[in-house]
């Protein structure tokens, strides 16, 4: 009972419904959809949908025991669906550099004809001129030939050597 002013229905002395628990359960889930809306994250969805659900125990009349377990259960369980969907994923295994999704360059090939003695080299790709860099974990000089760009570092591409002919692309797949 946070508001004990607020009328409640009593029946047999027991507390069946405050009105002041449903609508603080309601103005929770409220301020939680409004910072989801703020964020773009999917929790305070569930926290909104949770409190809104022990709001509902609250207006049928549930004790605030039920009206917790019924915010608990609804969190968790959507927390669970959650995280068992495609819609959130733990810890990206790449970043959005290396991503194919959000750099389309990445996997392209492109053919460096000389490379400068500190392993970079400026290349003509879609019809600009572009620095690339080769993949710092490759050991040894570089040689002319095709490379698929791996990463984006800025501006510059990061690249790595592509196993197969040393040819240059033909100008309709650069």
């Amino acid at each position: 009972m946070l508001l004990p002013l607020l009328p409640s229905v009593r029946h047999g002395g027991v507390l069946l419904l405050q009105e002041s628990d449903m609508w603080i359960w309601f103005g929770v889930a409220a301020v939680a959809l409004i910072l989801e809306l703020l964020t773009g994250t999917f929790f305070l969805l569930l926290v909104a949908v949770a409190a809104a659900g022990a709001g509902v125990v609250s207006w049928l009349g549930g004790e605030l025991a039920w009206q917790l377990l019924a915010f608990s259960v609804l969190g968790i369980a959507g927390f669970v669906i959650l995280k068992s969907s495609k819609l959130v994923r733990r810890g990206s295994k790449s970043s959005a550099s290396r991503n194919t999704d959000v750099n389309l360059d990445i996997g392209q090939i492109v053919y460096v004809a000389d490379w400068t003695p500190m392993n970079t080299a400026v290349i003509q790709y879609r019809g600009a001129k572009w620095q690339v860099r080769l993949d710092p974990a490759l050991g040894g000089p570089p040689a002319p030939g095709s490379y698929r760009i791996t990463d984006i570092d800025g501006i510059v591409f990061i690249v790595a050597p592509v196993s197969g002919p040393d040819t240059p692309p033909t100008p309709s797949s650069a």
